[in-house]
């Protein structure tokens, strides 16, 4: 069944949307999982646990003028525009929301020109990466010129987070609460979630919370996958895309779990490692692109 048409005002996807590319997920290779390895060493400042009341998002104003800095309520978002060759029409914002008590980073990407976006994806990182990854690779400005709202944050201890305490010990699930306010804070309604490696502990207690107001899934041989059991797993309907390098042994045996997940589908990146999407970038945007303008996706 294809999509029904926009009955709303008209969002930037509807006018940005890059062509579809078929076959680009596969079937994974058949065989068992391959032993669990493990790159993380590394130990985070833990917050205790607590759970934050529903509010107001206090760091998600509307750009207002060029080259700006806002502050509202201990936060600061810087605004500006790409001036990066081919980056037309995006425009671009970074700052700081406050999270149960938590400082944290965030870098945002959006369709420019005063357009809507057609829906937000929220991109996490793994140990040795931060938000700036996402800029980097240019994931946040590809799904920003296709029409999406793309935000990336920095992970509690990490990158430019690094004073905020983790709710958890890495490794551990986190509190589905966490990535709840996390999206409370930034306004995102509904978002796809990106989530490679260590993020695992977060998005996916938040995959499986009842009521979890998820659009989309797209883990990345996440961590924590063996914590969820089977009834959790299978009682979850979001669209899922599950994504791992085909010489990553984390990502088969991530996989090997998350396909309990009923309403999957796989993109398995040929000749590229634990983070695929660094390996395989191209390949990486495609599917991922594929995935978001599906119709298995509501508008």
């Amino acid at each position: 069944m294809g999509a029904a048409a926009p009955t709303g005002p008209a969002t930037a996807c509807d006018h940005k949307r890059e062509p579809r590319s078929r076959g680009t997920a596969r079937s994974p290779p058949s065989g068992g999982p391959h032993p669990r390895s493990s790159p993380f060493s590394a130990s985070l400042p833990r917050a205790p646990v607590a759970a934050s009341p529903r509010r107001p998002p206090v760091c998600a104003s509307p750009r207002s003028s060029p080259d700006e800095e806002t502050k509202a309520q201990g936060c600061t978002i810087r605004h500006f525009t790409s001036t990066e060759a081919g980056m037309a029409g995006v425009e671009l914002r970074e700052g700081t929301i406050q999270v149960q008590g938590q400082s944290l980073f965030f870098r945002e990407a959006g369709p420019g020109g005063g357009q809507a976006a057609c829906f937000s994806v929220l991109l996490l990182h793994g140990i040795r990466f931060s938000s700036e990854t996402w800029k980097n690779l240019g994931t946040l400005h590809r799904l920003a010129q296709a029409g999406y709202r793309a935000v990336a944050i920095d992970l509690p201890g990490l990158g430019r987070s690094k004073e905020a305490a983790a709710p958890a010990p890495i490794g551990e699930l986190a509190p589905s609460s966490f990535l709840a306010a996390v999206v409370d804070a930034l306004a995102l309604g509904p978002p796809v979630v990106i989530s490679p490696s260590l993020s695992g502990m977060y998005s996916l207690p938040f995959l499986t919370a009842p009521g979890s107001q998820l659009r989309g899934y797209v883990p990345v041989a996440p961590i924590c996958t063996d914590k969820i059991n089977a009834a959790d797993y299978a009682g979850v309907k979001t669209s899922v895309l599950i994504v791992y390098g085909d010489q990553d042994p984390m990502g088969q045996t991530s996989f090997e779990h998350l396909k309990q997940l009923p309403n999957h589908r796989v993109l398995v990146l040929e000749g590229a490692g634990h983070p695929c999407y660094l390996d395989k970038p191209e390949e990486w945007h495609t599917g991922l692109l594929d995935f978001l303008q599906g119709d298995r996706l509501e508008r």
